[in-house]
């Protein structure tokens, strides 16, 4: 294993005579340090270059050119953007590229005096670690201490946004981190939660992933890596220490269990998109949490190293410190299944990408012969780009049961210490509604593979299956086969998804990508033939883009309203199937009301659509009343006042009226729709339908739309009892709140008075609303306290298997800006910026 070699430090105090370090004063101490970490920077940044392909390299090499001089010869060029990192030096190889570029003035005046906005940049995470791939991204720290204008800060934000487009030219992720060391050690952030920034989710986790791993580019040492725990403590205090030359993120004195919560969601975040990464830096929490309070952290024990005065061999690799570090505790816990995922996750994390030769090809095959694995686990996991659904479901299965069992487990941490978690709600909330969109288990939802695992799921033949009650001893419902019906059986590859409605079968091997237009497909079923699956499942495709948009911050905070909806007519039954004399004219109340017997022309509605969550979600009605059931569906999944679906698709399968049906459904949908929306039609334009000989009233009411049935004489007087009660019921809540709240969710709203007092509006799960007026006290404290019960109730009632929902409570505030009603999450920057404002009209 290739590893670093340090000499025992010896200080020359004369020519030719050397002490030991400990002996030395503290100036010749601390440069014999310098000379350490300059050494593992060296062999950090070697160990990137020699492992990554001339793309990353020139990449890697010239970000630094390229932050520090700003200028319209060169890539990324934003006018008036801050420039300059402190005593930035050129190497040969961005010597050679201004050439390139035709700059040659700046290699004779490159540090640009009296223009340096930066003070340091920083690369972490991966970089020159053994998991670092062709697919690894570069994150970079850019660090500043003084302060940018809102103005300087925009423009830099533009400039980064121009390298992320120049590096990804060269197929290269860059992701780059404007840090300013006061505001991290305050902890006063910038940002929110976002796809790469954890915001206030984890603080000293991210610190100790940033002091294990951190590789200087360009600029000022860092403070705590070079010093003692008293030499740093104390360091404002030491005259041969000058402050302005260092770069200070703080050390881990304040660091307590509060933090848990925050970076275990933070991880199941990062999860969805880098499953492998997050299952091992999970792992790592959870082993910090068991050792707490005498967690060793990674970070310490790399500093512990390097200020040692012995001789040091060893590798400095974050990610193999951390499969160690992990891997000593699950032996020492005798817990062999979490210690196989671990090595599996690592394997397959350390492989991802192109596969060179080189140093880490080296190292993981000494580590395959440590776990003592034979060739076909390693070319199993080397094979996962070409697994098909068998693989990847066992898998996609471990990967959720293992980052589920580690959150569980620091939950629990979390309560034995009777915590308050150090994230802000506003974090919290869009952590747990993503958490929520991926892994919660519905009635209806479609649960998604994760794409991370193999990007090529399609099956050339599937089967669905119909299994009748009492037809066989198989559990009644719908079956999906990998296979063509009579094909040779095959154990390994076999692979076969149940589920009661075929609906729902139908849209999981659509979405997940087992069925694509060269699949072959297959039926063995009475009601649901070949022909009208082939499509049904084209007319699908046509109506929901194959790639779902990328999900906004804006989006987890507002409802899950749907995005596209396509409702399929008659696919399973199909009542036209038995129509022996077809009139020559049919009326649309004959649809529903058919000849003599006035039975109903829908026999079945399936319901597919998308919400700005991306979740999949079905439903599926049989029946004389399934047209009934479907409508009040979508009318309760369109929030009153919100913007009508991007797509509704109504599709007919009939035998017979097939563009008749489809006409009227749509027109009926339509409607609810409108109504919904408030766009022109008001709710009596559909008060009552007749289906099947029967008379239903259709009721609008303000959180949600009902069905009942009633006497035919009876519509009229039903009908002005219904307009007057419209007119009388007075509105104990404001409306903003049932445009706003998202089901499934405990949601509290908070509303300020003018006398200080502030009101509280609880929406539960099912939307439901409870109003609390004129509350007093302090709202944190009240959301610490409701935060506490909840988590005390969910202790009591969660048992092992059905652990796993985020349904976290959130918290809203209604603010007023310019006049006009609005929520926004509770100390978001929204709501902390309208504050600003209101203290300064006072």
């Amino acid at each position: 294993m290739k590893t670093l070699s340090l000499e025992a430090n010896t200080a020359t105090i004369v020519e030719g005579t050397a002490i030991k370090a400990s002996e030395a004063n503290f100036s010749q101490k601390l440069a014999l340090t310098k000379q350490r970490i300059d050494k593992l920077n060296a062999y950090r940044i070697e160990r990137a270059i020699s492992a990554n392909n001339q793309s990353f390299v020139h990449v890697f090499s010239l970000v630094p050119l390229l932050i520090h001089l700003n200028h319209p010869s060169l890539p990324a060029y934003v006018e008036n953007a801050p420039q300059g990192i402190w005593y930035f030096e050129l190497s040969d190889y961005q010597k050679n590229s201004l050439m390139s570029y035709s700059f040659n003035e700046a290699i004779s005046d490159y540090r640009l005096k009296d223009q340096t906005h930066f003070d340091a940049l920083y690369c972490m995470g991966s970089t020159g670690s053994i998991t670092q791939t062709s697919l690894s991204d570069l994150d970079l720290w850019l660090c500043y201490s003084n302060t940018l204008t809102i103005e300087q800060y925009k423009l830099m934000e533009l400039k980064i946004t121009k390298l992320q487009e120049w590096a990804k030219t060269f197929d290269v992720d860059i992701n780059i981190f404007l840090m300013n060391p006061e505001q991290f050690k305050t902890q006063t952030y910038s940002s929110g939660v976002t796809n790469e920034h954890s915001g206030s989710a984890q603080h000293f986790f991210l610190l100790d992933e940033f002091y294990r791993s951190a590789i200087l580019l360009a600029g000022k040492r860092l403070l705590w890596l070079h010093l003692h725990k008293d030499e740093y403590q104390n360091a404002h205090n030491n005259p041969e220490i000058d402050l302005t030359e260092w770069v200070d993120f703080g050390d881990f004195s304040s660091l307590s269990a509060s933090e848990f919560f925050g970076a275990s969601l933070w991880q199941l975040y990062k999860g969805i998109n880098n499953p492998y990464k997050s299952a091992i830096k999970i792992l790592l929490l959870e082993c910090y949490a068991h050792t707490y309070p005498k967690t060793k952290l990674i970070s310490k024990e790399f500093k512990k190293r390097i200020l040692s005065d012995e001789a040091i061999e060893y590798h400095f690799d974050p990610y193999l410190a951390m499969l160690e570090l992990v891997t000593e505790q699950l032996v020492i816990r005798k817990e062999w299944v979490k210690l196989d995922r671990l090595r599996v996750c690592f394997y397959a994390k350390a492989i991802e990408g192109e596969i060179r030769k080189n140093w880490r090809t080296e190292v993981l095959q000494s580590l395959v012969e440590q776990w003592s694995w034979n060739e076909a686990q390693t070319l199993l996991l080397q094979n996962r780009q070409n697994w098909k659904i068998k693989q990847v479901m066992n898998h996609e299965n471990m990967l959720i049961d293992h980052l589920l069992q580690s959150y569980r487990n620091l939950i629990h941490f979390a309560r034995k210490f009777h915590l308050n978690p150090s994230i802000m709600t506003n974090d919290t909330d869009i952590l747990m509604r993503r958490l929520y969109s991926v892994f919660e288990t519905l009635p209806g939802k479609v649960q998604l593979i994760n794409p991370k695992i193999s990007s090529n799921l399609a099956e050339n033949a599937v089967t669905f299956i119909e299994v009748k009650a009492g037809s066989s001893s198989m559990q009644a419902g719908w079956y999906l086969v990998n296979q063509a019906p009579r094909s040779q059986y095959d154990s390994n590859l076999r692979y076969v998804h149940y589920n009661k409605s075929p609906i729902k079968l139908i849209a999981w091997g659509l979405f997940n990508g087992i069925i694509n237009a060269n699949t072959h497909l297959h039926t063995v079923s009475d009601n649901l033939n070949t022909q009208k699956l082939r499509q049904f499942i084209t007319d699908l495709r046509l109506t929901f883009p194959i790639q779902a948009p990328e999900i906004t911050n804006e989006d987890m905070h507002h409802p899950n309203k749907i995005r596209n909806l396509a409702i399929a007519i008659n696919l399973v039954q199909d009542p036209t199937e038995t129509i022996t004399d077809l009139p020559k004219k049919v009326s649309q109340s004959d649809l529903f009301n058919f000849g003599k017997t006035q039975k109903t022309l829908v026999g079945s509605v399936s319901i597919i659509y998308r919400n700005v969550w991306n979740e999949i979600r079905t439903q599926h009605f049989d029946g004389e009343d399934a047209i009934l059931k479907a409508l009040k569906l979508v009318s309760n999944r369109i929030y009153q006042g919100a913007a009508s679906p991007n797509s509704v698709n109504i599709f007919c399968y009939s035998k017979y009226l097939r563009s008749n049906l489809r006409e009227f459904v749509s027109d009926l949908v339509h409607k609810c729709i409108t109504i919904q929306t408030g766009c022109f039609l008001q709710a009596d334009e559909l008060r009552h339908l007749k289906i099947a000989g029967k008379t239903w009233q259709v009721l609008f009411r303000k959180q949600t739309v009902g069905i009942k049935q009633i006497d035919e004489q009876a519509v009229e007087n039903r009908e002005n009892f219904a307009n007057l009660a419209a007119n009388t019921v007075k509105e104990v809540f404001p409306q903003k709140i049932s445009e706003f709240a998202s089901e499934g969710f405990l949601q509290f709203f908070f509303e300020d008075n003018q006398d200080s007092s502030f009101n509280v509006y609880v929406v539960d799960e099912k939307n439901s609303v409870e109003s609390y007026y004129n509350c007093s006290g302090n709202k944190e404290e009240k959301i610490r306290k409701i935060n506490k019960l909840q988590h005390n109730k969910r202790l009591k009632t969660e048992t092992e298997a059905s652990f796993g929902s985020f349904n976290h409570p959130q918290f809203y505030q209604l603010i007023s800006p310019n006049g006009e009603l609005s929520i926004v999450p509770f100390q978001s920057r929204q709501h902390l910026d309208y504050l600003a404002q209101q203290e300064q009209k006072c």
